[in-house]
C-alpha cells in the first residue's frame, strides 16, 4: 500500500473517530435534556463506530 493510501486511511479513521466522539457527546447532552430516543440513536451509532474501529485495529495488529 502506498504512503498516500496509508495517509488517506489514517485521515478517514481520524474523521470516523471524531464523528463518533461528537455523536457520543451530543447523545449525552440530549439524554440530559430528556430527548431519550434521539440520544439513544446517536449513542448506539457512536458505539458501532468505536467497535468497528477496534475490530479493524485488532485485525491490522
Amino acid at each position: 500500500m502506498s504512503d498516500d493510501a496509508l495517509t488517506l486511511r489514517e485521515q478517514l479513521r481520524t474523521a470516523r473517530l471524531r464523528y463518533a466522539d461528537s455523536a457520543a457527546e451530543l447523545g449525552t447532552l440530549l439524554r440530559l435534556r430528556g430527548e431519550l430516543a434521539e440520544a439513544e440513536r446517536l449513542l448506539r451509532q457512536a458505539v458501532e463506530i468505536y467497535e468497528a474501529e477496534r475490530t479493524t485495529t485488532e485485525e491490522l495488529a
